[in-house]
């Protein structure tokens, strides 16, 4: 059975920390989402790198599982899915 080296305490801490760089994180890129959809308008996808898009993207899916470790560290103190 795994266990956490952190107080409580600290848990709550780092969760909450994880929550606030994931949310942030999202923030920003709704944001570059933006950008890109910007560049689509002005001139089609010719003006859209898709390395840029492709990124936006990994990073969004970044954010979203530290949201989700944050919460669950917030919560029961384990990342992992395991049961115990």
């Amino acid at each position: 059975m795994p266990t956490s080296r952190l107080k409580p305490g600290s848990r709550r801490l780092v969760g909450l920390l994880f929550i606030v760089a994931g949310g942030l994180l999202v923030i920003a890129q709704v944001l570059r989402f933006g950008v890109v959809a910007s560049e689509w308008n002005g001139a089609g996808w010719a003006g859209v790198n898709t390395t840029y898009l492709i990124m936006s993207v990994l990073m969004l899916v970044v954010a979203v599982l530290l949201i989700r470790f944050g919460w669950r560290m917030r919560r029961d103190g384990h990342i992992s899915d395991e049961p115990g």
